[in-house]
């Protein structure tokens, strides 16, 4: 499994914004400028992120994009399928009802990986995160 461009991208976008989680807007140069980001692609993720309800918009003069709740309820597991849809190691585990070998040898393995994944980013809040690397 290889994380996407797009997830990693609003990892980053997530991050900066919980660092400066002080209820105030970041405009979207800002954060741009902060981690060295494309404009373009962190816009679109963004709105990705506004779409999901992690992030709030706000426009004028004084706007741009907070936590749309604190840090400690968001965890890496909602920042990547806020842009990605739900997580899944392959096509049996994403599309379960479609898998057409209910007895395949593999898919334990499949589950358990599954599991483990899901578990470790769903335990990982944002706030942890920066907690830990200051």
């Amino acid at each position: 499994m290889k994380l996407s461009s797009r997830a990693e991208l609003a990892v980053k976008v997530m991050l900066v914004l919980a660092e400066r989680d002080n209820g105030r807007t970041l405009p979207l140069a800002e954060v741009c400028r902060l981690r060295g980001l494309p404009r373009d692609n962190t816009a679109r993720v963004f709105g990705m992120l506004v779409r999901a309800e992690l992030v709030e918009a706000v426009r004028g003069r004084h706007g741009g994009y907070r936590l749309a709740r604190p840090a400690s309820q968001i965890s890496l597991l909602d920042v990547m399928e806020a842009v990605d849809g739900p997580l899944a190691v392959n096509f049996c585990q994403y599309h379960p009802p479609r898998c057409d070998n209910m007895d395949c040898p593999v898919r334990p393995v499949w589950d358990k990986i599954q599991h483990t994944i899901r578990s470790v980013l769903s335990s990982k809040t944002l706030d942890q995160l920066v907690c830990n690397h200051q």
